[in-house]
């Protein structure tokens, strides 16, 4: 939508018809945002990856043989003779990344990212009675509403529906600053609400300020008439688009990105999210303080040539410019300082079937790999290994919640963590209680975390040399405070609880019994009300 464009002189039918189901209010808009909103500043970028990716062939499970017996031309194998073509391990997991991930990207792309603490893999997520049309699929995950039925429809985004509850006075009450903003296309039902829009999509982001340079100079109508003051309303909304493109104009003009990072912005010689993931780092860099933006990567319906067998083709290219795009950017955020402050999460409508088809590539299916991304992400591998002793009727990996995770835990854990929402807040915005997936740590912020820096992150644990089935959790504490923790497994389940209580200020060694649990990965939560900060424990018998 074009702010010139927003009003005709004298036509209020057409500049509403622009707004689509924002109602018409008879108010001023012109003044920020009250308290009511989100009250830290915490920056989520969405990356969603169009078509359907398969995780098989993202995160690989390499030591199973049954993998490479039904993917003959298009598994990454552990025995190809060029070592560079071969996948590679995850930390102590048993799964491994694709080489299109690390071969050729930005300081060794996500395995770099793995090892410094910034990068969380999520295996297995999906949802119930899958649905494997793109359309409705794509809706369920950008709805946050698991409904497979085509009498449902699906037209408001679980982002749309955080910002209506978080800033309940929007439209009358407009921000300084968009909400939202998404890179190219029309908007996203993902940013939109039972209010309408609640952000902005650009393309070129020179082209959007000089488009929008002139203004929208449009007469104020001076009766007290309905028409009058509906009119002045929406002439108030098409104002603060101007002021949008102004915050955003400067935004562009202040900032930077790194030296030494090239996104390929200027001349378009990178690859489209590389670039997107460019703009976005220089907006932020520039002060612009809107809390989500949407980055796309299209191409992963890989029907056809998949890839070969020297893992060549569609797919180990697209995996190859999303590695590019998430390390290029992290670097960035952290040479510019704002790395604690952005977390970023793909999403993708359902991954690929296990077995090959004849076409050396891979139909619709069920579950899929999901990442997120920053320095508050716990660095580990979520979710248990696929089971392809376990496939449905259509030969697809089967949904377990036993096994699997569902993809709403990933947003509930936004809200609530990265957000600071409730639990109440959760079930409200996505339509039920879903427990989040602990995979991230609470922003750091204007906010007064007790917790400090100890090591990578907040908290860290280490094993006990004198007993193999004990160990500690290393802590510093600013100020006296009310701590919990807890133990969950990989798939986000509880496990037991380690301590609770008062802890004063200073240096810990909490000690932790791992007599009680299997060997695999825990995540060890540290909570003290409002903070929230995690650390990972490997247990093995």
């Amino acid at each position: 939508m074009k702010r010139r464009t927003l009003l005709k002189a004298g036509a209020l039918a057409g500049a509403a018809a622009s707004f689509g189901s924002i109602p018409i209010f008879a108010q001023n808009p012109i003044h920020a945002l009250g308290a009511a909103g989100i009250d830290n500043d915490a920056i989520l970028i969405i990356i969603q990856m169009f078509g359907g990716n398969d995780g098989l062939n993202t995160i690989i499970p390499a030591d199973d043989p049954e993998y490479a017996r039904i993917r003959p031309n298009i598994a990454v194998r552990n025995d190809n003779p060029d070592t560079s073509k071969r996948p590679r391990r995850i930390l102590n997991s048993d799964v491994f990344f694709h080489p299109g991930l690390i071969n050729g990207v930005h300081k060794n792309g996500f395995l770099g990212l793995i090892e410094e603490g910034r990068l969380a893999v999520i295996q297995g997520t999906g949802y119930e009675n899958p649905n494997l049309s793109h359309f409705r699929s794509t809706d369920i995950w950008l709805s946050g509403f698991n409904n497979s039925s085509s009498d449902t429809r699906l037209n408001e985004g679980w982002i749309g529906r955080l910002f209506e509850k978080n800033y309940p006075d929007f439209p009358i009450v407009m921000p300084d600053h968009p909400l939202c903003l998404q890179l190219g296309g029309s908007l996203s039902m993902l940013l939109q609400s039972s209010k309408g829009d609640m952000g902005l999509a650009i393309g070129d982001v020179d082209q959007f300020v000089k488009e929008g340079s002139t203004g929208s100079d449009f007469p104020l109508m001076t009766g007290n008439t309905p028409f009058d003051n509906e009119y002045n309303y929406v002439r108030s909304i098409a104002k603060k688009g101007d002021i949008y493109n102004k915050v955003i104009e400067e935004a562009w003009s202040k900032g930077t990105n790194a030296p030494g990072l090239d996104y390929g912005i200027a001349n378009g010689s990178r690859g489209s999210l590389i670039r997107q993931m460019g703009i976005i780092s220089k907006l932020i860099s520039g002060g612009l303080k809107t809390k989500v933006y949407l980055a796309q990567i299209g191409g992963f319906d890989t029907h056809v040539q998949q890839q070969d067998t020297n893992n060549n083709g569609q797919h180990p290219s697209l995996l190859n410019q999303l590695a590019n795009a998430i390390s290029l950017f992290m670097d960035d955020a952290v040479k510019q300082g704002f790395a604690d402050r952005v977390v970023g999460l793909t999403v993708s409508e359902f991954g690929r079937r296990p077995y090959e088809n004849g076409s050396n590539g891979t139909d619709h299916g069920t579950t899929s790999v999901q990442f997120a991304f920053g320095t508050r992400v716990q660095a580990n591998v979520f979710g248990a290994n696929p089971d392809f002793s376990d496939l449905n009727n259509n030969g697809d990996l089967a949904f377990d919640l036993n096994r699997n995770v569902d993809y709403r835990r990933l947003y509930s854990e936004l809200i609530q963590t990265w957000f600071g929402g409730s639990a109440e807040d959760s079930k409200a915005i996505l339509n039920e209680r879903v427990v989040p997936l602990p995979y991230l740590q609470s922003p750091i912020s204007s906010l007064n975390d007790p917790i400090l820096n100890y090591g990578n992150g907040g908290i860290r644990y280490s094993e006990n040399v004198q007993s193999p089935n004990s160990g500690y959790i290393h802590v510093e504490i600013s100020k006296d405070c009310n701590v919990q923790i807890h133990l969950f497994n990989s798939l986000g389940v509880y496990s037991g609880s380690i301590f609770d209580g008062q802890i004063q200020a200073g240096k810990h060694a909490i000690p932790v019994d791992l007599t009680q649990l299997t060997s695999g990965m825990y995540i060890c939560e540290l909570s003290t009300g409002v903070h929230r900060h995690t650390t990972s424990i490997f247990v093995r018998k």
